[in-house]
């Protein structure tokens, strides 16, 4: 067995037979006791803060629609009244036009108000201020066609009033008690949630597909969670925060094959139960969270396969099968799948299958004589390639376009040539924006939602990274770099491989980027962390009580960082203590 085979290996020794329950042909049996309860307890201890405050369970449901042919909207308060605003809870359709008009009873006329008042955000209460006294308010909806779920108005004391008449547009007027005193990110949708959530909505209502700039399987599984709990914050969200909680169990396992040690592989999936990013990403209907799960499980399976061949490798001495078993082809197959998923989610999935061409071709060259390689590619052939075209095609079923398609392979290849078009010619500003270079160091976190809840609280959701782990990963990216180069060292190089595949990319790319942008990137970051704490630890006698103290101090700073990546309300000046760079804008 040669030197790059060594650390491929399950185990540090030859195992004669199959065990029955053996992760690999001739491992043992991957978890110990101790292994599930520490995993348990990470998934656990993450679901529990993760659901926390996620997002109200209700939200208004049923809807008015406006069209040319049926454009106003007449509402009597009986006599004349000081209306401050009103609130209008947006149906899928953003940016919504109004004319607003007040009936004035001595000249018999109708009097503008505002000609272009405007409601952008969908899925969330839009306020509309009025500060006007009148009996007769017109609304005259100047787009060709919208939807409004409900409307809400209010006296300048913040009391709510009803139009007398407002059982001529019932569906206005039903969900009333669902306004609520505060607007957050409780209560409606948050950045992209804009474009995923509402197109997850549009798939189930067979509506046409609003946001076609990434492939959809990402918001089929939106859908998933809106299936089962209504077009709600929550429902929206649900199943983010259940790949959130799964990536946990891929990030333990993955650790535990690379490392043997439960201490470490606890401590690895440790830090990304208390990264912020993570946290962040799994309570947001976006499709990123999606993406990275499959990243990191199809780089879990590469892992694997080339453990289950070198098992099988030290076992083919006593065997004469000619072809490995399905214990070596499987993991293969599901890194081909998973790909698959991965890509039809979004194109990132595309960097990563990049990586695992390098990675695979490294280790086939080295490892395989050249009829073998032959049989091999045709296999890889079917599940990287077949299978994903197909599952990517599949995911375009759907979408409803504008135009006609002529069959869902025209669909699915018009829908790439846009995607290509939009991202390569996209130029688009924004104040939380940053490049690639400014991602390692959280230059510039990205405000989801801010929202003032009281005279000097706010809601805030800020999308970073735990600068106890972002910071401290940057020495371990080195180090591991160092042991792939100097020492030779195969796991170091499969961890930077991994890690450079989802990181040099970007560095290409001409359009706008954001910080979440680097996550998938830094799951290898972790594990990278996980390879350096296993040195420390078999190095140091105090390696151990180190290990421990650092994952207490990143506990700590997730703590501290909560409140401003959760929208848990808190003061303005507690965020601006939080303000360790200069431009970290956590809370307005």
């Amino acid at each position: 067995m040669n030197r790059i085979s060594a650390y491929f290996t399950s185990a540090g020794k030859t195992i004669p037979a199959h065990t029955p329950g053996s992760g690999e042909t001739g491992s043992p049996r991957l978890l110990s006791k101790l292994d599930r309860l520490c995993l348990s307890v990470l998934m656990i201890l993450f679901a529990l803060c993760s659901f926390f405050r996620l997002g109200n369970t209700y939200a208004p449901q049923s809807f008015y629609m406006t069209n040319t042919e049926n454009r106003d909207i007449v509402l009597d308060f009986g006599e004349y009244t000081d209306i401050a605003s009103f609130s209008v809870f947006l149906g899928n359709q953003s940016t919504r036009h109004l004319s607003l008009s007040a009936f004035n009873e001595v000249t018999g006329a109708w009097e503008i108000i505002n000609s272009d008042a405007i409601a952008e955000s969908v899925f969330a209460w839009n306020q509309i201020d009025l500060h006007y006294r009148l009996r007769y308010l017109g609304i005259v909806a100047t787009d060709d066609e919208a939807m409004f779920n409900e409307l809400v108005f209010q006296r300048p004391d913040g009391s709510l009033l009803q139009p007398v008449n407002s059982g001529e547009y019932p569906a206005l007027f039903d969900e009333q008690d669902l306004f609520p005193e505060t607007k957050t990110y409780l209560t409606g949708t948050m950045f992209d949630e804009v474009y995923h959530g509402r197109t997850a909505y549009e798939f189930l209502h067979g509506l046409t597909t609003y946001e076609t700039t990434h492939p959809h399987f990402g918001k089929i599984l939106i859908s998933l969670g809106i299936t089962l709990f209504g077009m709600t914050p929550f429902g929206w969200r649900f199943m983010s925060v259940v790949f959130g909680i799964l990536l946990i169990p891929v990030m333990y396992l993955f650790a535990k094959r690379l490392f043997k040690d439960t201490f470490v592989a606890t401590a690895t999936a440790g830090l990304l139960v208390f990264d912020c990013m993570h946290y962040n990403l799994s309570r947001i209907a976006t499709i990123d969270i999606f993406a990275a799960f499959f990243i990191l499980l199809m780089y879990y399976c590469l892992y694997r396969y080339f453990l289950a061949d070198q098992a099988y490798r030290t076992l083919k001495c006593t065997s004469k099968d000619l072809f490995p078993p399905r214990e070596v082809y499987l993991p293969l197959g599901l890194c081909g799948i998973s790909m698959a998923f991965g890509v039809a989610t979004k194109w990132t999935g595309v960097y990563a299958g990049m990586g695992l061409g390098v990675l695979f071709l490294w280790y086939t060259f080295t490892h395989f004589p050249k009829g073998q390689i032959l049989r091999l590619f045709g296999f890889c052939c079917l599940f990287f390639i077949i299978i994903p075209l197909t599952v990517y095609t599949l995911c375009f079923i759907p979408v409803v376009g504008y135009s006609p398609y002529r069959n869902l392979i025209d669909k699915a290849v018009s829908g790439t040539m846009y995607m290509f078009d939009y991202h390569s010619n996209l130029v688009a500003e924004h104040y939380y924006s940053s490049p690639f270079y400014e991602w390692p160091v959280i230059w510039m976190p990205l405000l989801d939602a801010n929202d003032a809840v009281g005279e000097n609280l706010v809601s805030s959701v800020s999308c970073m990274g735990n600068p106890a782990i972002w910071w401290t990963g940057i020495l371990c990216e080195i180090y591991v770099l160092f042991r792939w180069i100097f020492k030779k060292d195969q796991k170091a190089g499969f961890l930077c491989i991994s890690y450079l595949a989802q990181y040099i990319p970007w560095m290409s790319v001409g359009r706008i980027t954001f910080i979440y942008h680097y996550f998938p990137a830094i799951l290898f970051v972790i594990l990278m962390m996980g390879y350096t704490m296993l040195q420390v630890k078999e190095h140091f006698a105090w390696g151990k009580k180190a290990i421990a103290l650092y994952l207490a101090i990143a506990v700590v700073c997730f703590i501290l960082f909560f409140p401003v990546v959760s929208g848990l309300p808190v003061s303005r000046e507690y965020g601006m203590h939080l303000r360790w760079l200069k431009d970290w804008i956590l809370v307005l």
